[in-house]
């Protein structure tokens, strides 16, 4: 029988109050989850994408959401963390995603004139660097 993803596990912190500060980590399971990714504290929402990931099929549709984010960093940590998944969905989903992050580097003199143009694919490697866990 799968394990009921509403119930606290055992990383889960125990609800503490009704009205917890948005900051405290009090809300287990995968509405903890949710209400972390609503923060407006982004190494929170972060966190959050790295814990989403316990929690089964809703787990990973929370990080896959996260790919329509607003924040380049939320974006770029929910792709890091889904790259090597071999589920469909997230391989569909990492297609339409990549676009995003493909860009052309041309380099001009002060004519005006190319000197050199290539293709930035590796962009998240070499640019981004955001601490999962």
């Amino acid at each position: 029988m799968p394990e009921n993803p509403n119930q606290p596990r055992e990383y889960d912190a125990v609800l503490g109050g009704q009205n917890p500060p948005t900051y405290a980590a009090v809300l287990g399971g995968i509405q903890g989850i949710k209400k972390r990714l609503a923060s407006p504290i982004l190494e929170l929402r972060i966190a959050a994408l790295t814990d989403a990931l316990k929690y089964g099929e809703k787990g990973l549709d929370l990080v896959v959401q996260a790919w329509q984010d607003e924040s380049i960093p939320i974006k770029i940590a929910a792709y890091s963390l889904l790259k090597n998944r071999q589920e469909l969905k997230v391989k569909q989903q990492l297609d339409k995603f990549l676009p995003f992050f493909e860009f052309e580097v041309v380099t001009v003199d002060i004519k005006g004139q190319i000197n050199s143009r290539h293709r930035q694919p590796d962009f998240l490697q070499k640019t981004w660097a955001i601490k999962l866990n």
